[in-house]
């Protein structure tokens, strides 16, 4: 490898850093916004570890296409600094994306579906409604023939001890 391999490597890991520490950020942040009871928030530390294994799988798969395969002690020491730099740098830009992001693209969506949810629902009312109005005859008879039947039979049947 030349030298500037090498730097695009490090380079590319203190990348990988920064995004793993934008994940991890982005997971903790939303697990902390949940409801106690949240079953999510229940399995928090078994989350967390499933995803740090998925990162650090996805870390090696990186190693893997740049340098085929081969791991250098530089490696985990440029992904633990992008960590760090995330940490001391890019976590405030991060989570103002993260804001935007919500803002723009996830409230709108849960918006939607939350007007078409109101709709249906309206739907399904206005016709239990025709339903009902259609059989409030039938049923204004059917509790007059139940009081007539249970008067009769319903003390007998239905009798304690």
């Amino acid at each position: 490898m030349t030298v500037s391999e090498q730097f695009v490597s490090i380079l590319i890991m203190i990348i990988s850093g920064i995004l793993v520490g934008a994940v991890i950020d982005c997971l903790r942040v939303t697990i902390g916004a949940l409801s106690p009871k949240s079953f999510l928030k229940r399995f928090t530390i078994g989350l967390e570890l499933v995803i740090w294994a998925l990162l650090g799988a996805l870390t090696f798969y990186i190693l893997y296409i740049i340098k085929g395969g081969e791991w250098r002690l530089i490696d985990p020491i440029a992904q633990i600094s992008g960590i760090l730099l995330y940490e001391s740098l890019f976590q405030p830009f991060f989570r103002f994306l993260g804001k935007i992001v919500l803002f723009v693209v996830v409230r709108p969506i849960l918006i939607f579906f939350k007007l078409i949810f109101s709709i249906f629902r309206r739907i399904i009312l206005i016709i239990m409604s025709i339903i009902l109005f259609i059989l409030s005859p039938f049923r204004k008879l059917f509790t007059k023939w139940y009081s007539k039947v249970y008067s009769k039979f319903g003390k007998s049947i239905f009798k304690k001890g």
